[in-house]
């Protein structure tokens, strides 16, 4: 069940990323929009775990797997790896996409938001 429920979310993800991928973001924009983020997280490579994990290195990693950070059992078990394509769907509505995580934000309701921070974290966590 779990396998087919994260099969059908990166199915999503991908076909909701896809409008994502091909507009881009404008990363200053994003830097801006970040703000709302960085209460809990940070970017710089070697900075610290916040309420929720330094996101330096975060595309390409899967999720749950932040060495040194505490993850509910749901994010740990979501099997997610990270892309601009499953960020787009994730900060669209957290808790849809991982149902039990104790990520408290909503999410960005605003496509060119998500747009823009995901290219902001493009650039600033390599």
């Amino acid at each position: 069940m779990q396998m087919i429920r994260i099969t059908a979310l990166a199915l999503f993800a991908l076909a909701a990323g896809a409008t994502s991928a091909s507009a881009g973001g404008d990363a200053a924009k994003g830097a801006v929009v970040f703000k709302k983020c960085a209460t809990c997280h940070t970017v710089e490579a070697g900075g610290p775990n916040r309420v929720g994990p330094n996101l330096n290195g975060l595309f390409g990693r899967t999720s749950g797997t932040k060495e040194g950070f505490t993850y509910s059992k749901a994010m740990a078990g979501a099997g997610i790896v990270w892309s601009s394509e499953t960020l787009h769907t994730y900060l669209t509505d957290p808790k849809a996409l991982v149902p039990g995580t104790k990520m408290a934000f909503v999410g960005l309701k605003k496509e060119d938001e998500r747009d823009d921070v995901i290219a902001y974290l493009e650039e600033a966590t390599k």
